[in-house]
């Protein structure tokens, strides 16, 4: 059973969805002007709706057995919100170094690739040779990296029972001790992890 501190969490973020789903569902049906979606100020809602709330779904799902949510999960209001979002103006760039402590990942569907990348882990650990899934590993790697280096993704992924860092200690058992990058370069440095999370790292 859910705690009342759960379920009032569950209850939230239910109406917070339906209130969504029907915003998008409603200005869908309205005659568009210009290509507009969203007044601005709807559409940054959305922005932080999105990234605030899809994690939680991504979770859920994955903790269901779940696999490849992006194509086969991913709720069409989700979807149409980050459409949109594009067209805004730096859109509500917030995911800076200066602001390191009000950091949103900007990419909501971050921990769908993760979980995506811990499955492949755990097929590698039964096959080791399948050259598309190190090859998806690796793609994962650098798309990792690239989001660290934009200060686009937040620090709260190096806790220590974070799923990220529990991809990362299975890549790096398959990768082995020898194997460098970019990013290993980075996550084996305690020092630049604690300066990233202060907004104080500098990527060559």
């Amino acid at each position: 059973m859910y705690e009342i501190s759960d379920y009032d969490v569950v209850e939230f973020h239910k109406k917070l969805t339906s209130y969504w789903e029907k915003m998008v569902e409603d200005v869908e049906m309205k005659p568009k002007k210009e290509g507009a979606f969203f007044p601005t100020c709807w559409l940054y809602g959305g922005i932080i709706y999105r990234r605030m709330v899809e994690p939680l779904a991504i979770a859920q799902y994955y903790k269901e057995g779940g696999k490849d949510y992006v194509n086969k999960k991913r709720s069409k209001h989700f979807k149409k919100l980050e459409e949109q979002s594009r067209n805004a103006i730096n859109e509500l760039n917030i995911t800076r170094k200066t602001n390191m402590k009000m950091i949103l990942t900007r990419d909501s569907c971050f921990w769908a690739h993760v979980e995506e990348a811990i499955l492949a882990c755990n097929e590698l650990k039964v096959v080791k040779d399948k050259e598309e899934v190190l090859k998806k590993l690796v793609e994962f790697e650098d798309y990792v990296y690239c989001l660290l280096k934009d200060y686009q993704v937040s620090s709260e992924i190096f806790l220590s029972q974070s799923s990220y860092m529990s991809w990362w200690k299975d890549y790096k058992a398959i990768k082995g001790r020898s194997y460098t990058s970019k990013l290993d370069n980075f996550m084996n440095d305690a020092d630049k992890v604690k300066l990233y999370g202060l907004g104080a790292y500098e990527f060559p």
